[in-house]
């Protein structure tokens, strides 16, 4: 048993889908308000408007006043040699051109503090599905390290001349006919966002929306692996059902997909395992550990700083493997990225040091934003680094 359950709900005009392991706020993904644009893994047709050699990069209008900035590193043209990935933007691309892009990390807004980051965009383009992604401007096949299924690499060995594929681990627990009839929705996928670009002619815009918070959530985790899985309203679990026809068939008749009836003691579907209040504890910087030590997180325009304090804690070991724990628990629901600089309570062994890097080094390895971690500054700060896909749960909260 997996422990694994995923509940998905519209709170305060946001879609949630909060991930519970054991009982326990594992994990969150959440949409930013209705209309908001540019969400990761969007595809538009865009136009170039200008050439920024300093940066590297063109920008390019992705039309209704949007834009998006297209680094050269993520121009690709179909049949390029490698030798063209290193060129300069110029040489790549030019004013007026038209370009098929994908938003490959949310952009940021002004604030008091900050200036606008445009949304940061790629020209090497995917589908995603629940166990293959299809890239149809590349020809490679890549699988992942995880399969080693005989039956399933003979199987995507035959992917091999129809467009570039990502052989994702949760194929595993597919069978034959479930992978080729995701690979045939995939292209067909296809097919309408090309059918939706030709409608367009030469005006930028957009070709279609990336995956909403629980979409993301059912192809992170997979949605096999759930124990249950429950709709807060019927407006949902239709969603559900309508992504569980193309990727994943047999579940929209399962007993795993249940839609939430309120019952005594539970009126609200975020009612159970009391997801309201670990939703309201994400808002507070400062969260207690049960070793009786607290964690204090304070993010920056720069970076993010967490501070470690002892507290009640009797054992300092002890209480930084908590600490470690809650690290890795609070980076995916707050969605945190970049820079994370983290100063645990010091340590005068160098066994400790060393133990305390491999346990973050393990808690870490799964982790779906890449998430490096750098060891100690010589001011004994533990550096992290996870890579930005969607705006963090403060930036989407924010009114």
């Amino acid at each position: 048993m997996s422990g694994l359950e995923l509940f998905a709900d519209e709170i305060d005009g946001h879609l949630m889908a909060a991930i519970v392991r054991k009982g326990v706020l594992d994990d969150l993904y959440i949409d930013a308000a209705p209309g908001t644009p540019c969400t990761w893994a969007s595809l538009y047709q865009g136009k170039v408007i200008k050439i920024d050699t300093k940066l590297d990069a063109a920008i390019i209008d992705l039309g209704d006043g949007l834009k998006g900035i297209l680094p050269a590193k993520h121009v690709h043209r179909a049949g390029a040699d490698e030798s063209e990935s290193r060129s300069g933007i110029s040489s790549l691309l030019k004013n007026g051109q038209l370009v098929l892009v994908q938003v490959k990390a949310e952009g940021k807004r002004f604030t008091a503090h900050e200036n606008e980051k445009l949304p940061r965009l790629t020209m090497k383009l995917y589908v995603q599905g629940l166990f293959l992604t299809y890239s149809p401007s590349s020809s490679q096949v890549t699988i992942s390290r995880k399969v080693e299924k005989e039956e399933i690499l003979a199987l995507t060995a035959k992917l091999k001349g129809k467009g570039g594929w990502i052989v994702r681990h949760h194929i595993e627990r597919a069978s034959p006919a479930e992978i080729e009839f995701e690979a045939a929705a995939l292209q067909e996928q296809w097919k309408k966002i090309i059918a939706v670009k030709e409608t367009l002619g030469d005006k930028p815009g957009l070709l279609k929306a990336g995956p909403d918070a629980v979409v993301r959530a059912l192809t992170d985790y997979g949605a096999m692996n759930f124990e249950h899985i429950y709709a807060g309203n019927k407006q949902i679990l239709d969603s559900i059902m309508e992504w569980c026809a193309v990727h994943l068939p047999a579940l929209s008749t399962s007993k795993r997909l249940r839609l939430f009836k309120p019952e005594k003691g539970a009126s609200r579907l975020f009612d159970i395992h009391d997801i309201y209040a670990a939703l309201e504890s994400l808002k507070e910087s400062c969260v207690e550990l049960d070793a009786g030590a607290t964690l204090v997180i304070e993010p920056t325009s720069a970076v993010t700083f967490v501070d470690i304090n002892q507290g009640s804690a009797d054992s300092i070991a002890a209480a930084n493997q908590s600490a470690a724990l809650e690290v890795a628990r609070q980076c995916r629901l707050r969605a945190l990225s970049g820079a994370i600089l983290i100063d645990f309570i010091n340590m005068e062994q160098k066994t400790e040091r060393a133990r305390l890097l491999e346990t973050l080094e393990k808690l870490f390895e799964p982790d779906l934003a890449d998430a490096q971690v750098h060891g100690f500054t010589r001011l004994g700060i533990i550096e992290l680094t996870r890579r930005r896909r969607a705006a963090s749960l403060a930036e989407k909260l924010a009114k």
